[in-house]
């Protein structure tokens, strides 16, 4: 009796040690797997595994009790023990068996106690170009993922982008020390502290500035000998230029009913047939264009006609990209645009070709052409080193991301129709997904891609680029502006509004030369009486010279705060003030939401269109939004009564909402200098 009751302790001792042993071992290799997979076992298989764990659990243990008690007294377990083998590997494989299903039970508890807490990733800032800032976004998704795989399961970095807006701005910012100067007109001392410039807000500092092209670059840093130099200074900034990360040759996008026999090119084909381009000054496209219009005139000996040229593009809207500028060509049948290949693929690619920017949606008929000629853009990677310390795990991450980034721009699979950098080109010029896109639509000259790509030359397109720029600026006319801004209480129903406006207003300031003219209203002038249909003259048209130090500070300090919007009544009386002046081609801007409230009936639409049916001054009308009053599919120009003002032919809205303001700003500053 003894002996069995020594026995009877022994085995149990035994199974007890075992099933413990197997509960801790097995719930830590269970916890470790779920740690690993990202997902715990109940994402996986469902509520099912639990309940069955709980149940196997019980089974297991009252089959290894009853194992144990082989000699007890107990009539069910001696029932259960029939049932059972009588050898020593019963007892091991109920204990593992009980302290799996323990161990599954268990992990997910135990596992965030043992297991220590991720720190806080390090951050990495990317500024780019509007059309980049997608599929930069996803790159930056794929780099963040690999990296926590790497770290175990922790995400060592976190990849910010976003758009800064033209290289203008962020050679402003970078001298500043990333801010946006107070003053950028140069005209006087403005207010402390950042600017208006709500379209294209600033974050933090960044550590890379990845522009369109290269010709970016070297606006900020020029070349020396025929080169592009690596490193150059600018303010407070560093700027290391480390190489292209992918391609995209300039396409001719053209209707899919352009003629075949029709071959794109700059000089115009017929009278019916219309060009266009994004902004000279303001984005890559624009400047290469410009580069291979002075490019192609001066092969041909026709260099005198650059200025000539150039002038065809005076009064375009001013789209700051490719993606912009196709949603603008949606407008016009007969427009033949240049633009990169990989926007006129993502168009076409696109589920839902409607969008914040372009809401009454992309053309997908458009079609490339392709020419030998023609520039490529090549999305250089810029490191931005500023004079503070930088922190060691910082510079890790950083190595690390431009490894990343370099070896993508040479990775095959990246170029694919599923890949991060679809309808793009490798830096040699191979794309899967752009190749394929040629070949659909049969695009002349696609497979000889990769040959110009390894002919293209940045220096070379900078130096023809300044020659453009040289020629817009002599085929443009001196403006005459004069700027309407809205100041009723209608306009700050939401708080972007008023930024906008502001952010019109000081753009159109910014961009003035010596020999523009401009002046400034506000209106109402009150609430009631004469001065609620009337406006109130801060500047009186004057030479941009003459304009007054302060005047920066007087449209920042605008405020919305009076009830009625006569908006017919300003802009008949605008135009009667322009044409007194006798500016030839002169504009009116007006600031606004449209949206109109009167107390009484006021002028209306048949006698305003009867003041413009006699004049040659052009109305202009950027609309910030209606805010509450607009609604979700509403483009900005449709809220109020700006249909009804835009049904005349010398008025024209330019949409500004949705960070579009600065665009639209200069895109009129533009037409006022083309005199039509």
């Amino acid at each position: 009796m003894t002996q069995t009751d020594r026995r009877g302790k022994t085995k149990k001792s035994t199974s007890l040690t075992g099933f413990l042993a197997a509960t801790v071992l097995s719930s830590l290799f269970i916890a470790l797997w779920q740690e690993f997979i990202g997902q715990t076992l109940g994402a996986l298989l469902g509520d099912l595994l639990w309940i069955s764990a709980i149940l196997l659990l019980l089974g297991s243990l009252i089959l290894l009790i009853a194992h144990a008690q082989r000699g007890a007294p107990y009539e069910p377990l001696r029932l259960i023990v029939r049932m059972l083998p009588n050898s020593p590997v019963t007892g091991y494989v109920l204990t593992v068996v009980a302290g799996l299903s323990a161990a599954v039970l268990i992990a997910p508890l135990v596992w965030p106690v043992l297991s220590p807490s991720c720190p806080l990733p390090t951050q990495l800032i990317v500024v780019t170009a509007a059309d980049s800032e997608a599929v930069l976004r996803e790159a930056a998704d794929v780099y963040e993922t690999e990296r926590r795989e790497e770290n175990g399961g922790c995400r060592p970095v976190d990849v910010l982008v976003y758009a800064a807006g033209t290289t203008e701005t962020v050679r402003q910012t970078l001298a500043n020390g990333w801010e946006l100067p107070a003053n950028t007109t140069e005209m006087g001392a403005g207010p402390p502290g950042r600017s208006y410039l709500v379209d294209r807000s600033l974050g933090a500092r960044p550590h890379y500035w990845i522009p369109e092209s290269t010709v970016e670059f070297l606006e900020l840093v020029p070349p020396e000998d025929g080169r592009v130099n690596s490193n150059g200074k600018l303010g407070d900034a560093g700027l290391d230029y480390l190489g292209p990360t992918r391609m995209t040759p300039l396409v001719w996008a053209v209707p899919d009913a352009f003629p075949p026999d029709v071959e794109p090119g700059i000089l115009p084909d017929g009278p019916d047939l219309e060009w266009a381009r994004p902004g000279l000054r303001w984005t890559s496209v624009g400047r290469l264009h410009g580069a291979h219009q002075a490019r192609l005139l001066a092969e041909s000996g026709r260099a005198a006609e650059q200025v000539q040229a150039e002038a065809r593009f005076l009064g375009e809207e001013g789209a700051d990209s490719s993606l912009a500028l196709l949603c603008r060509v949606g407008k016009w049948a007969d427009t033949v645009a240049l633009v990169s290949e990989a926007a006129v693929y993502q168009a076409r690619s696109a589920l839902d070709s409607a969008s914040p920017d372009c809401p009454e949606g992309m053309r997908t008929d458009l079609s490339p052409r392709y020419g030998p000629g023609l520039p490529f853009l090549d999305h250089p990677l810029v490191r931005v080193l500023w004079e503070d310390e930088e922190p060691s795990d910082l510079t890790a991450e950083r190595q690390e991301f431009e490894r990343f980034l370099l070896d993508l721009a040479e990775d095959e699979d990246a170029y694919a129709a599923d890949g991060v950098y679809a309808g793009y080109r490798s830096v040699t010029g191979q794309g899967r997904a752009a190749e394929a896109m040629a070949a659909e639509h049969d695009a002349a000259h696609g497979p000889q891609v990769s040959e110009w790509a390894a002919r293209f030359d940045p220096v070379q397109w900078w130096e023809w680029a300044l020659q453009a720029d040289e020629a817009h600026r002599e085929a443009s006319e001196p403006a005459t502006i004069l700027l309407a801004f809205d100041r009723s209480t209608s306009m700050a129903s939401v708080p972007q509004q008023f930024d906008a406006a502001r952010t019109a207003a000081t753009t159109i300031i910014g961009d003035l030369r010596a020999q523009d003219r401009f002046g400034l209203w506000s209106y109402p002038a009150g609430d009631s009486g004469r001065e609620a249909t009337a406006a109130t003259t801060l500047v009186s048209t004057t030479h941009r010279d003459n304009l007054p130090e302060e005047l920066i500070a007087t449209v920042e300090g605008l405020a919305p705060t009076h009830r009625p919007t006569p908006l017919r009544e300003v802009i008949r009386a605008g135009v009667l003030a322009l044409e007194e002046d006798a500016a030839p081609g002169a504009m009116l801007v007006v600031v606004t939401d449209g949206v109109r409230i009167q107390d009484d009936r006021g002028l209306s639409q048949e006698e305003l269109d009867r003041v413009l049916d006699g004049t040659d001054v052009r109305v202009r009308i950027i609309a910030v939004g209606g805010g509450a009053q607009q609604a979700a599919d509403q483009a900005a120009c449709e809220v109020g009564i700006l249909p009804q003002l835009t049904g005349h032919p010398r008025v024209e809205c330019r949409d500004a909402d949705r960070g579009r303001a600065d665009e639209s700003a200069r895109g009129v500053v533009e037409e006022a200098r083309g005199g039509r």
